[in-house]
């Protein structure tokens, strides 16, 4: 069964496409550092999407499998890469996913694995790697804009107002060791991570077609999603016509060790 998150996301599948940020290189420079690939790899990436992380894996050599629930997104990313041969997708979720044991030498997740319940995910991630494979986990965090304090503090008003939450806490590297440590409860060995930085701008209407990509904003009750949206959109406006998102990204990696 498709849970309502990835409808949510497959409902705004050319949004998300779009608006959603990449991921930096060096990313994908430390995962190939901890687990080198080449065309004799077998990889799964979890929640593919339309495919915004999959590219620098893909051009390694090596065969790729997507898993994809929402119809919309999954063609997006079979379109995206249709000249690789050794590329496919799966229209389907990890729970759903059929495949033997001891599969795959890098399974990875780019701002997904945080929708899977930890005790089913890391035990299912365990069960399909090959022994010596890696999980790779990476995820983007949004921050506030840093240089226009006035627009940063209109639009935690109307958080407070419609979302009922406060100013969240910026992610760290707290936080990403934690997380790292995890994979340590289900047999994963030799956790790292790491930590990067990035900005990204956006006019006032990339920036609301961002929050539809958003599924705590979409639950919203239509009226007040659209007095949140509004609001937000005119402090834009009323703020220069930008707002500067300052995202951290994280990557926590984990090997299952030889028997």
């Amino acid at each position: 069964m498709t849970l309502a998150f990835e409808k949510t996301f497959d409902s705004a599948a050319e949004e998300y496409d779009k608006i959603r940020p990449s991921y930096l290189p060096a990313i994908y420079e430390d995962i190939l550092q901890y687990q080198p690939l080449n065309a004799d790899s077998n990889t799964l990436e979890i929640g593919i999407g339309s495919g915004i992380a999959t590219r620098p894996i893909l051009n390694t050599g090596c065969k790729v499998v997507g898993l994809e629930p929402g119809e919309h997104l999954a063609a997006l990313a079979k379109n995206r890469f249709r000249e690789y041969a050794l590329f496919s997708v799966e229209t389907c979720s990890l729970q759903e996913f059929v495949c033997p044991a001891d599969c795959f030498d890098l399974i990875y997740a780019a701002t997904a694995f945080h929708w899977i319940p930890e005790e089913y995910g890391y035990r299912r991630v365990y069960e399909l790697l090959k022994e010596g494979g890696t999980f790779a986990r990476f995820r983007y965090h949004a921050g506030s804009d840093k240089g226009r304090e006035k627009l940063t503090d209109e639009i935690q008003a109307l958080y407070r107002e419609y979302l009922k939450r406060g100013k969240p806490a910026e992610f760290g590297k707290t936080d990403a060791e934690a997380i790292a440590a995890i994979a340590l409860n289900y047999g994963f060995v030799d956790p790292e991570y790491r930590i990067y930085h990035t900005t990204k701008d956006f006019t006032a209407d990339e920036y609301l077609s961002l929050l539809h990509t958003y599924p705590d904003h979409m639950k919203l009750e239509e009226s007040n999603r659209h007095a949140l949206f509004n609001g937000i959109h005119q402090a834009i406006l009323r703020n220069g016509g930008v707002i500067t998102v300052y995202y951290t990204m994280d990557l926590e990696l984990a090997r299952k060790p030889f028997r």
